[in-house]
């Protein structure tokens, strides 16, 4: 008969993941651009949805004042585990699109590293829009697509999550737009993750041998955890490299996109109008945005 798994020690997983999170450059500029996105939550009903469980505990605890009440989707059982051993509650399960909710029950979301694994972006956006109050707000992040030495890189070196497939490699402005475009007007948009710290950090998963955002087995792994910790403090010099290039190239574009968008107060479907070079409205001004967002 095989061993039996000893049991996670869901404590010490926490702690390292929220540690290598601490290390990570670009996962720290998410969580500032989202935050100041969503500006003050006091007195509001906030809910938190993010793939990356890290990601997730330093959103509330970065807006854990003002008397907001928060609450948060996990994307899975694993990810749930590990909110609720960092204190996260009250935590739901979604079988997306749908969403665990009544209508109109929330002032704000955040919603960061979801998109991408929805199949119809679409559906996905009408129950964000459904679960949301008249004029209220919503912050959302996902992965830019463009083809990139950094995406060819991840692939080849086999830097891709088992645990959650990805159903689009991301969207370009114009794709954003039409997943949002029925609900929701954009107010603001950023970017974030320029090529060198993308390449960087690439390169500390590479050496860590783990997706610290991820739950997959090695990802929950005490002994590689520790691997992963010591390899992100070891690149801080190289991080800090990676910034100073970032912003010498700041022609170069971002990887992220990070919009704010209220909500209008019905759905309703919206031809997307395009301009005589071919070139929705949306991707000329989302386009101009992200490429001069102040960094």
């Amino acid at each position: 008969m095989s061993a039996e798994t000893p049991p996670l020690n869901l404590a010490a997983i926490v702690q390292l993941r929220m540690k290598i999170f601490l290390r990570s450059p670009l996962r720290r500029k998410l969580l500032e651009r989202i935050m100041r996105l969503l500006d003050k939550v006091n007195g509001q009903q906030v809910l938190e949805m993010s793939g990356d469980d890290a990601m997730g505990v330093a959103m509330q605890n970065a807006g854990g004042g003002g008397g907001a009440q928060w609450s948060c989707v996990a994307v899975s059982e694993t990810q749930a585990a590990l909110l609720a051993e960092a204190g996260v509650e009250p935590i739901h399960l979604a079988a997306f699109p749908e969403l665990p909710f009544e209508d109109s029950t929330f002032d704000a979301l955040m919603v960061s590293d979801v998109l991408e694994y929805v199949e119809k972006p679409a559906d996905f956006m009408a129950e964000v829009h459904r679960i949301m109050r008249s004029k209220t707000r919503l912050i959302l992040h996902v992965r830019r697509k463009r083809k990139t030495l950094v995406g060819l890189f991840r692939r080849l070196a086999g830097l891709q999550d088992p645990s959650r497939p990805m159903k689009h490699a991301g969207f370009t402005p114009t794709e954003l737009f039409d997943a949002l475009k029925d609900g929701f007007d954009v107010q603001e948009t950023t970017g974030c993750g320029r090529f060198f710290t993308e390449f960087v950090h690439l390169l500390a998963e590479l050496f860590a041998g783990v997706i610290p955002a991820s739950c997959e087995v090695a990802a929950l792994n005490e002994r590689r955890l520790k691997r992963a910790a010591a390899v992100f403090t070891a690149f801080t010099p190289l991080f800090w490299l990676a910034t100073f290039l970032d912003a010498l190239f700041f022609f170069l574009p971002d990887h992220h996109i990070v919009l704010r968008a209220k909500r209008r107060m019905l759905w309703v479907p919206r031809v997307t109008p395009r301009l005589r070079d071919g070139r929705s409205i949306a991707e000329a001004a989302l386009g101009s945005k992200i490429g001069t967002a102040v960094e």
